[in-house]
C-alpha cells in the first residue's frame, strides 16, 4: 500500500514501473502532447501547409507508439523532404518583426518547443529503464523536424 503523504503514481508502458508525475517520461510525453497542439493549431491557421501539419501530426504519432512500444522507427523521409538546401541565417526576432500575422510565432513556438522534446528525449536516452525506447534512430526525424518548422517559419514571414 502506498504511503498517504505519497503522491499518487502512473503506470509506465515503456519501463512497466511506477513511476512519479514529475518524472522526466512524463516530462517528454507532456511536451510532445503540446508539440502535437502546436502543429494543429498551425494547421489550421496555415492553410496552405495543412497537408504538411497533418503529416508531421501522423509523424509525431509514430514516433510516440515506437518509444513506447518499441517497435520500428518512424519513417523520416517526408519530414527530411522538408528541409533541402541552405539552413536560413535569420534571427527569431527579425522573423517576427516582420510577420505580418500570427503564423510565424506559432512555428517559432512549435520549433523551439521541438528543442525541448529533443533535450528531453536525449535525458531519456540515458536513464537505464527508458533506453530502449528512446534510441539514436528514434531521434533522428526530430531535428529536420526542428529545421522545417524554422524554414516555414522564414518563409511566412517573408510574405
Amino acid at each position: 500500500m502506498e504511503n498517504a503523504s505519497e503522491f499518487p503514481k502512473f503506470e509506465c508502458a515503456i519501463s512497466n514501473t511506477k513511476e512519479e508525475y514529475d518524472s522526466e517520461v512524463e516530462s517528454f510525453f507532456t511536451e510532445l502532447a503540446s508539440l502535437e497542439s502546436d502543429i494543429g493549431l498551425l494547421m489550421l491557421s496555415d492553410l496552405k501547409w495543412k497537408e504538411n501539419y497533418q503529416k508531421i501530426l501522423g509523424y509525431i504519432t509514430d514516433l510516440e507508439t515506437s518509444i513506447i512500444f518499441k517497435r520500428g522507427v518512424p519513417d523520416t523521409e517526408f519530414i527530411r523532404s522538408l528541409v533541402k538546401g541552405e539552413d536560413p541565417q535569420d534571427e527569431i526576432a527579425d522573423i517576427l518583426i516582420r510577420a505580418k500575422d500570427y503564423v510565424p510565432a506559432l512555428l517559432i513556438r512549435a520549433q523551439s518547443r521541438t528543442r525541448d522534446v529533443m533535450t528531453l528525449f536525449v535525458r531519456m536516452s540515458r536513464i537505464p529503464r527508458f533506453s530502449g525506447g528512446f534510441t539514436k534512430e528514434r531521434f533522428e526525424g526530430l531535428l529536420p523536424l526542428r529545421k522545417a518548422l524554422f524554414r516555414r517559419a522564414v518563409e511566412v514571414s517573408r510574405k
